[in-house]
């Protein structure tokens, strides 16, 4: 029973309510074939902690002549998460052909995740339910940390989504379908769609904290290349880029005005069409009346980077997140796990 308490009150990680969306960190344990209970949680939560002890086991594991053997191996090291990458790479030189393809495909994955992969994630996720459920009281509303996996369909953004809300003009509009967002393309309406999420609703605050970091995959579809760009924004400044556009055209502007900041940079790769690419934001205030931002972008092996320093008068308030799609022509625009680190 007290277990089950904990799964309706609101706390550090979790969204509060029926109508804003359910627990993150109930939806991961799900997903991942994992019960909540309390008992399950500790047993979990010892295994995360033997990282070196039984690494070697669980790699000689991968190469089992028992499929469901291998894969239980091959789940469970994912679950340990980028800690574990070095013994991995160690059992790359291994006799088996097996264990080195399922050590490539786990390298793979958790190298092309972002601070925030799913298996970290899900580490934080075990750790969080326990310190909740053994000191209830010391819960702090608001959080550090708010996930959204966009779990749950919905066929118009018209409404937001959960504690987001959609801004567009009259006729755009979105969706959320097999677990990732959609703003749609080829419109007649104004070219700018956001799906915002507010300081004050996530924080109770007017704005966010002077430093916190956004990550998101983001893409689009390869319809009316150069026509519309996809993007991030804090406050009043936006980074974008064009999906299948040659060399992406990334830059920062103005979400008001459109006006340019940076003008547009070649990223050192095209972004493909029809992918989704990991994008994550760090935003910083620094001395002197100005704001840090700095931007990484990566499909597979490459990743474009990019900083810039812009004045408070341009950014204003750091009141505000968006995931944008602009551009009336073109493909969709699609965003997938928003997780926003106030830390």
């Amino acid at each position: 029973m007290k277990w089950m308490m904990s799964w309706m009150t609101f706390a550090w990680f979790a969204v509060g309510s029926a109508q804003e969306g359910a627990d993150w960190r109930l939806e991961l344990l799900q997903e991942r074939g994992l019960s909540a209970e309390t008992e399950v949680l500790e047993e979990f939560s010892k295994g995360l902690g033997h990282v070196e002890g039984d690494m070697v086991q669980l790699i000689e594991q991968l190469g089992s002549v028992t499929f469901k053997q291998r894969e239980q191996a091959q789940k469970e090291i994912l679950w340990r998460g980028k800690a574990v990458l070095p013994q991995l790479r160690q059992g790359l030189s291994s006799d088996d052909p097996e264990v080195r393809m399922r050590l490539t495909r786990i390298m793979a994955e958790l190298e092309g995740g972002g601070r925030w992969a799913k298996e970290d994630l899900l580490r934080e996720a075990v750790t969080s339910l326990l310190e909740e459920r053994k000191q209830p009281a010391a819960m702090k509303p608001g959080g550090k940390l708010f996930v959204e996996f966009f779990n749950t369909d919905q066929a118009s953004l018209e409404n937001g989504y959960r504690r987001l809300k959609f801004q567009t003009g009259v006729g755009v509009g979105g969706r959320v379908s097999k677990g990732m967002v959609s703003l749609s393309g080829r419109h007649e309406g104004d070219g700018d769609q956001q799906l915002l999420l507010h300081a004050r609703d996530l924080t109770g605050n007017a704005e966010f904290p002077d430093s916190l970091r956004i990550e998101t995959k983001i893409g689009g579809s390869g319809e009316g290349v150069g026509a519309f760009h996809v993007g991030i924004s804090i406050g009043n400044v936006r980074a974008l880029f064009h999906p299948g556009y040659s060399g992406g055209a990334f830059r920062f502007e103005e979400v008001s005005e459109n006006m340019s900041i940076l003008g547009n940079t070649d990223m050192g790769f095209t972004p493909p069409p029809d992918k989704l690419l990991l994008m994550s934001v760090d935003v910083k205030r620094l001395p002197g009346n100005e704001v840090g931002i700095s931007v990484n972008i990566t499909h597979e092996k490459q990743t474009f980077r990019k900083s810039q320093t812009v004045k408070s008068e341009f950014i204003g308030k750091l009141d505000r997140i968006s995931l944008d799609r602009s551009g009336r022509n073109g493909g969709d625009a699609w965003f997938d796990d928003l997780i926003v680190d106030l830390e």
